[in-house]
């Protein structure tokens, strides 16, 4: 009788701490601080984003989405200005943030299509898709996300759920308390970054350190950067048929993306771009097939073999942002021209 006595005990227990957890994580917020909860990390632009989209009025036409490699590669107001030039739709905007995984991607195109209508999405890809979301997904998606990501298989689950009451109590306590924990619960355009800004120039590693963009890495330490990449990459473990699993971020936020474009009358295309020395072919892409379904794939991989224009393994040099976004010019103003390229 005594092992079921604990056992009943440890049930009620568990019980109360779920129910618990779960009112909490129903406690009402303010948006706006949610995105402010990576201020002062690698993913601080978050808080522009929100900003971008929700308090400033002027239109959104091309919104560029992906990991660090995109961050560093496209420098928006450089497209901007050669669009315009060619009497194009010109308000160009570059939502990237370091790391990979699709699904904080997602989460900023919810915000964008509530708000604005951009003509073209770009995506950034890289020649294999992360097994992982993106860590900066449990701080700024909606709840309801977090609960129900959507598919199987997602490694990030559990650690963004327990995570979830947590940051629903400090975001309820920062909605009632005058000094917003530090969060701001109102916009203050003085302090507003711009209508675009550039993401180019330096590169911010996953540990917080801000690394030169301005001068290319000597070879040496491009190829130990590529030693050490390769060696972290892993075939697919499981049959091309469970692919929806074992890369169930990347696909499953992808095609919800290419959705929210569709339903808004927006066009899709990806990006791919390579590591220095890497493979540059389009048919090294893992999930060419795939991102094929809702738009062209651009080869940039004529990039891998020019250590002048890498700061690091996989990231361009602010030149060599400038050579990626010139050579971007054409394909994204046929885009924005032709009606019949539409998703």
């Amino acid at each position: 009788m005594v092992p079921l006595r604990a056992f009943r005990k440890t049930l009620f227990v568990l019980a109360v701490a779920v129910a618990c957890a779960v009112g909490v994580s129903l406690l009402p917020q303010n948006p706006y601080q949610r995105w402010q909860l990576l201020d002062g990390t690698i993913h601080a632009n978050a808080r522009w984003i929100y900003e971008r989209i929700h308090f400033d009025p002027a239109p959104i036409d091309v919104v560029l989405f992906g990991p660090s490699r995109m961050m560093q590669g496209v420098n928006a107001p450089e497209l901007a200005v050669a669009l315009r030039r060619r009497d194009l739709p010109a308000n160009v905007v570059n939502f990237s943030l370091p790391e990979t995984g699709r699904n904080t991607n997602w989460a900023i195109a919810q915000e964008l299509f509530a708000e604005k209508r951009p003509k073209l999405v770009i995506l950034g890809v890289t020649e294999k898709p992360s097994r992982f979301g993106h860590p900066a997904f449990k701080y700024v998606a909606d709840a309801s996300a977090i609960v129900d990501p959507g598919y199987l298989g997602d490694l990030n689950y559990f650690s963004d759920l327990i995570y979830l009451p947590f940051r629903q109590m400090r975001l309820f306590a920062a909605s009632l308390l005058p000094g917003g924990l530090g969060l701001a619960k109102d916009f203050d355009p003085a302090h507003y970054k711009g209508s675009s800004i550039d993401t180019t120039g330096s590169v911010v590693l996953p540990d917080g350190r801000i690394k030169d963009g301005e001068n290319a890495a000597s070879k040496a330490e491009l190829e130990r950067g590529v030693k050490k990449l390769e060696g972290g990459m892993h075939p697919p473990i499981l049959p091309a048929r469970l692919a929806d699993l074992e890369f169930g971020d990347e696909r499953t936020y992808t095609s919800r993306i290419a959705e929210l474009a569709r339903r808004n009358g927006a066009k899709v295309a990806f990006v791919f771009l390579p590591y220095y020395s890497g493979p540059g072919a389009l048919r090294d892409v893992q999930e060419l097939p795939f991102y094929e379904r809702y738009g062209p794939v651009l080869n940039a991989g004529y990039l891998a073999q020019h250590a002048e224009l890498y700061a690091d393994y996989g990231h361009l040099t602010r030149r060599g942002a400038t050579v990626l976004t010139d050579w971007l010019v054409q394909p994204v103003a046929e885009l924005l021209k032709d009606p019949k390229s539409s998703p």
